[in-house]
């Protein structure tokens, strides 16, 4: 550690994390705080923890990313979420070419070379399938939380087939399969396989290349990881920390900044 400590904050469209760094390790990491309605008291609850956590009184650079980055006024500069998540997996996972993240409101696909660099891209922001925001609405339908929807789903041997893409639709198919019989665990499994398939669809697009990897914080649903696995046709590896690839990156950025 040479006194170039610096800070990545990134702010999701439902959660936002905070990351303090020394260029050699994470000295903390905040708890994961809820975006709401005003991104930046969120980033700044988030920073101001990691800070605190790390018994650090200031650093030497802060860079922001995530869906909520404009709104940091005390962030020195601002990145891309593709940009942040590129460079925070090359650190954890360096060997990783292609690269999966499904946030709150969209999902991407990047390809990239040795460093973290971005060859290319893929992003569905205009639908809410095969985002987490798709998966957490229908888990309310059925009552459960994400987590429990997600173990639920990884323990059927036979998920049905969603066919509606839309959240409206997708939840009356979802009712009308349960009042049809089909069994809480299926109906849960054929919601992860269809936004699997729906990233998987995307991905192709681009000739994904193996290893690949998968960021944010819905990489720690097993059933999707398994699921987009399978869709791929490759293994998809999940980092320590996931949810926090994005602010890592951000903090790396900053420090080369310096």
């Amino acid at each position: 550690m040479d006194g170039r400590i610096t800070g990545g904050i990134d702010i999701g469209s439902r959660t936002t994390k905070a990351l303090i760094w020394d260029g050699d390790r994470v000295l903390s990491r905040s708890p994961l705080f809820s975006t709401g309605w005003a991104p930046e008291e969120s980033a700044l609850r988030a920073f101001e923890r990691a800070l605190k956590d790390a018994g650090c009184k200031i650093v030497s650079k802060v860079v922001a990313t995530g869906y909520g980055r404009i709104s940091v006024s005390f962030a020195d500069e601002s990145v891309t979420e593709i940009t942040a998540h590129a460079r925070g997996i090359s650190r954890l996972l360096p060997e990783i070419r292609t690269l999966i993240d499904i946030g709150g409101q969209d999902s991407k696909v990047m390809l990239l070379e040795e460093g973290g660099l971005v060859i290319d891209f893929a992003m569905n922001d205009r639908c809410a399938a095969g985002s987490g925001k798709f998966l957490e609405f229908l888990a309310l339908t059925m009552n459960l939380s994400v987590e429990e929807f997600a173990e639920l789903a990884y323990t059927s041997q036979n998920p049905v087939q969603i066919s509606s893409m839309c959240t409206v639709f997708a939840e009356s198919e979802l009712l009308s399969m349960l009042a049809e019989g089909a069994s809480l665990e299926d109906v849960a499994a054929g919601v992860h396989r269809s936004i699997a398939l729906r990233v998987a669809q995307m991905a192709r697009t681009l000739h994904p290349n193996p290893p690949a990897a998968f960021s944010g914080g819905v990489a720690l649903n097993r059933c999707i990881v398994k699921e987009l696995a399978r869709a791929l046709g490759i293994e998809v590896k999940v980092p320590e920390i996931p949810e926090y690839v994005g602010a890592l990156g951000a903090a790396i950025i900053a420090r080369e900044g310096l």
